[in-house]
């Protein structure tokens, strides 16, 4: 029997697009198919910018009814109308909170502090570029640095496997944060996601009509430390995607 889900949610580096790269035709196309009357949510622990970049601007509002970015603290509007004075349509940030909110200047540049020495003891043998991305109401965290070219991801990709790095370095900051209320999460193939406790993907439903039981997530970091697992959790079903050519199968069930 085929499902009729309100919105189906889709997280975006791994499963829509392959790591910060752009979306396919493909991609587009299977998207659009999905059947008239099911809204469609991206849900990422991206920052609007590489969104943007990696999905394109027509394509957001064209195919997404909303985007939730920095895993769903900051909220973004598609469904818009053509503005009368400058004839362009771009989405619309309708909701955001910030770090700042609850954690002074100092406490920031002590996180901030931390994880650099942490990248700096690390014993991978590539580093390179930005390795702490403030993103307002998240930090994203890269041992490797989020600069690195695709076959320095690759290579890390493969030694994070093998060595479980990311899961170890998870664990000391949570010792080491202990009482601060910070929340640590695998994102995307090289990145800890650095969060208020609450703020993973789950945050999304604050912001979206349909409740967690009429949804249907697609993810590719479904795993106890992974940033799609607590809103995997959450949803009626979710499917676990190992690349954007298995999500444009699996979505097949919905066309």
């Amino acid at each position: 029997m085929r499902i009729k889900p309100a919105a189906l949610l889709f997280d975006m580096d791994g499963t829509l697009t392959d790591a910060r790269q752009p979306v396919t035709q493909d991609v587009l196309e299977a998207l659009s198919n999905t059947g008239p009357g099911v809204k469609r949510y991206l849900v990422t622990g991206s920052d609007f910018a590489k969104v943007e970049e990696q999905m394109g601007n027509d394509n957001l509002l064209r195919l997404f009814e909303r985007v939730y970015t920095c895993n769903g603290t900051r909220v973004w509007n598609c469904n818009l109308d053509m503005d009368d004075e400058t004839g362009v349509m771009e989405p619309e940030m309708v909701h955001k909170v910030s770090l700042t909110d609850h954690y002074s200047e100092a406490d920031v540049n002590h996180i901030v502090n931390v994880l650099l020495k942490t990248a700096y003891k690390t014993h991978t043998k590539i580093k390179t570029g930005t390795f702490v991305e403030w993103r307002d109401s998240q930090i994203n965290f890269s041992v490797v640095g989020r600069n690195c070219t695709t076959e320095q991801r690759e290579n890390y990709v493969k030694w994070d496997r093998k060595s479980g790095e990311r899961e170890k370095i998870i664990n000391q900051l949570r010792e080491q944060f202990k009482g601060w209320g910070l929340s640590f999460r695998l994102g995307g193939q090289i990145s800890i996601d650095i969060t208020r406790d609450g703020w993973d993907k789950t945050y999304a439903f604050q912001n979206m009509k349909e409740s967690p039981d009429q949804c249907i997530f697609f993810g590719d970091k479904i795993c106890k430390d992974g940033n799609d697992f607590d809103i995997a959790m959450r949803c009626y079903r979710y499917h676990l995607v190992d690349s954007p050519a298995d999500l444009i199968l699996q979505l097949q069930e919905y066309s």
